[in-house]
């Protein structure tokens, strides 16, 4: 999948999991949550990926707008920070 510069921040469904277009460089894994399959994420690199086309601050608030607080009616994403990037 190529990720265009003009990102669509689409979720989509991948194995019964939803996912976020244009992020699969920051795709963990999947997990069981609550009975449902759900996508997991590395929170950094997700905020890298904006960074890419904004500044890093600008990068920050619009994953936290537009990826976190999407609420979906099965299987919300799990954004992890790992140990390394703290």
């Amino acid at each position: 999948m190529s990720i265009k510069k003009t990102k669509t921040y689409e979720v989509l469904v991948e194995e019964g999991a939803p996912f976020i277009a244009g992020f699969t460089r920051a795709l963990m894994g999947y997990s069981d949550y609550n009975g449902s399959i759900v996508s997991v994420y590395d929170l950094d690199k997700c905020i890298d990926i904006f960074a890419e086309d904004m500044p890093y601050e600008e990068a920050i608030d619009s994953f936290y707008l537009h990826i976190h607080a999407v609420k979906l009616p099965h299987g919300n994403p799990i954004f992890v920070r790992l140990d390394k990037n703290i």
